[in-house]
């Protein structure tokens, strides 16, 4: 028996090993892209995309459907940090126009606090349908054809709920 516990884990281990060194770098390339030059973010993206790629191994059949995962988790990894750097600017725009009020350290869990009420209070004010895809999405890290595939759904339809959510949402926190 190996240190990864029987053969079949060994072999896994050293097909995910072949996929980074393959790909990793064309992962880093594209990250790098979206995220305009942010090399530090752009690690952070591969880190977090080959993570998930481990933690679904076993629902992948080849190598052909990893590299399209590697590519759509890349790229919902990215969006994510984008929405959560939404998130903190909107938060840090109420804190720099209430002042003080807001700098104590319970009243600012408790600013926080709001405001993530107040972006659920939205998600859920929202079309059944987009309010579950960008759940699914946002908050439970599926890919838009996990998505499409859970809820019966065409993936396009899974990416234009996610962008009228978004485009809602930068709305509704503008006013």
């Amino acid at each position: 028996m190996s240190i990864f516990g029987n053969n079949r884990t060994a072999a896994r281990k050293r097909e995910f090993e072949q996929l980074y060194d393959a790909y990793s770098r064309h992962i880093y390339g594209f990250a790098l892209r979206l995220t305009g030059g942010d090399s530090y973010l752009a690690e952070e993206i591969v880190q977090e995309t080959f993570v998930r790629l481990w933690e679904h191994w076993d629902s992948l059949r080849d190598q052909q459907a990893a590299l399209g995962y590697l590519f759509s988790t890349a790229k919902h990894t990215f969006l994510n940090y984008c929405e959560h750097d939404m998130v903190r600017y909107v938060y840090e725009e109420y804190v720099m126009q209430h002042g003080s009020e807001a700098t104590t350290e319970p009243e600012s869990r408790q600013n926080a606090r709001s405001l993530e009420d107040y972006l659920k209070q939205v998600v859920s004010s929202m079309p059944p349908m987009r309010q579950r895809v960008f759940t699914m999405s946002r908050f439970e890290h599926k890919t838009n054809k996990e998505i499409a595939a859970a809820l019966h759904i065409s993936e396009k339809t899974v990416e234009i709920h996610i962008t009228l959510a978004l485009k809602e949402l930068r709305a509704r926190l503008n006013d």
